[in-house]
């Protein structure tokens, strides 16, 4: 029987992510517990476990920061902690609990009064980077298996409708998707070569389609995520996916990125 590939899988993400929440839990009854504490012991854990954050080719400053949507998804759904620390969360969480609300108004109002309820709701701070980080909570979601992919799909599409300036936006969040989806099938050994890896990848775009084919990531772009956030080495992706070209491949793949400010 065929071995699946190591990496980093959900599981071990999600005992990772738990073992954050420890350690919160224990600052938080120290009452010494701030977002950006938060912060610093979900960087040194991540250190120590040598994982990266789920995220593209771009590495921005704020990367950690941007993180605690996967804390927040697990802690809220995963672990079931915001009923029991619902001061915890209003604290460190206040972002992430806006983009919900955001997400939840996008997905259920009609586009013109979505767009004015999100703008009153996230008020100045609406901008490409506060929608890189809502989208981020919905892939969150989805990747941990608290929402699915249609959920996606639909604030997409709800997010084009009632915010059009932003509908190139929503297409290359389309196509990072893809990639990360298509990685984090090969490391689960759902794609075991490029027939399947290129077969999967036009069966993703089609569910994208209204945003056009440039929702189609390219090879390289799926490989830097598979290196970079599944840990996935070459002998499994050799086989795959072409190598990356270096500093300017990834600079290429970096182009492709939502902003991520």
């Amino acid at each position: 029987m065929e071995r699946k590939p190591r990496g980093v899988s959900i599981r071990r993400r999600v005992s990772i992510l738990m073992d954050v929440w420890e350690r919160l839990l224990e600052e938080w009854e120290k009452g010494a517990l701030t977002r950006e504490r938060a912060v610093e012991i979900l960087k040194e854990v991540y250190s120590r476990e040598r994982i990266k954050p789920l995220k593209g080719a771009a590495n921005p400053p704020d990367l950690f920061e941007k993180e605690l949507a996967s804390l927040y998804v697990v802690g809220k759904y995963g672990m079931g902690l915001e009923s029991d620390y619902p001061e915890l969360f209003d604290k460190v969480f206040h972002d992430e609990i806006r983009y919900e609300e955001a997400i939840k108004i996008l997905l259920t109002e009609e586009p013109s009064t979505a767009r004015m309820k999100v703008e009153t709701l996230l008020g100045g701070s609406f901008d490409e980077n506060t929608i890189a980080r809502m989208l981020r909570l919905k892939l969150a979601e989805v990747y941990f298996g608290f929402s699915n992919q249609d959920s996606l799909k639909t604030l997409l599409k709800r997010l084009s409708e009632a915010f059009p300036e932003y509908k190139d936006m929503a297409s290359k969040y389309a196509r990072f998707y893809i990639a990360f989806k298509i990685a984090d099938n090969i490391q689960k050994g759902e794609v075991r070569d490029r027939l399947t890896k290129e077969a999967t990848k036009q069966a993703l775009a089609l569910e994208f389609s209204w945003l056009g084919r440039k929702v189609l990531p390219d090879d390289k772009y799926i490989r830097v995520i598979a290196e970079d956030v599944f840990n996935l080495n070459n002998r499994i992706l050799d086989s795959i996916l072409p190598k990356s070209k270096g500093r300017r491949g990834r600079r290429e793949e970096k182009r492709l990125e939502p902003p991520e400010k």
